[in-house]
């Protein structure tokens, strides 16, 4: 009957830290923009933009703590948008609109902790439900599908109680739109006029406000 005790007593304090590490659920709301990597739009030192449908966005997340480590799911509506740092030139008389939803989970780990301030790090995978639409005068191509992404990134948050005021940087593997388009043409050619993709990298900036439930 002792050992038994012992025994019991020994799985409990084991298990302990492991409770104690699981903090509790953290649920938050996100703004941010992303544009694509842009080799033809670059400055006079060699700078390659980042300018390539530039695209802002909202969203909203979860986090649960386990130990030094997190896991972190998330859902986010972006759009084509310039503001506000711009986007790539296109010829005139020519647009290109963007709308996506995406759906992304991640695992993070705490880099640096103080009292007031965690840095970390995350690697991420995600779905992106997109539609894609460009126009030239009276034409117009359109496309829409699930596009796989994956993500790494590094961030940092300001903790005030339960409260955080974080943000992040994130590089995206995802797929970027491109339009073969020939305007002078007597017949539509699929051939010479049809919209590609293709994985490109882009880079994401965030900003968040979260609560420790």
């Amino acid at each position: 009957m002792r050992h038994r005790v012992l025994i019991a007593l020994s799985l409990a304090a084991a298990a302990a830290p492991a409770a104690a590490d699981r903090g509790p659920m953290t649920v938050g709301a996100r703004v941010g923009g992303y544009g694509f990597r842009n080799p033809d739009s670059v400055d006079s030192t060699g700078h390659v933009a980042w300018d390539s449908c530039r695209m802002n966005g909202v969203g909203v997340f979860a986090r649960r703590p386990l130990g030094r480590f997190f896991a972190e799911g998330g859902a986010d509506v972006y759009f084509t948008e310039g503001f506000p740092t711009g986007s790539a030139d296109v010829p005139e008389g020519e647009s290109r609109s963007r709308l996506s939803g995406l759906m992304t989970v991640a695992a993070g780990a705490t880099i640096v902790e103080t009292r007031r301030f965690v840095g970390y790090a995350q690697l991420g995978v995600g779905l992106e439900m997109t539609q894609f639409r460009f126009q030239s005068g009276m034409d117009t191509m359109e496309d829409s599908r699930a596009l796989p992404l994956g993500f790494v990134g590094f961030g940092g948050e300001l903790r005030l109680g339960k409260t955080s005021l974080g943000a992040s940087l994130r590089t995206h593997v995802m797929g970027n739109y491109s339009a073969v388009y020939e305007a002078d043409r007597d017949t539509w050619d699929p051939t010479t006029n049809h919209l590609e993709v293709s994985p490109e990298a882009a880079a994401q900036g965030q900003f968040y406000i979260s609560y420790a439930m």
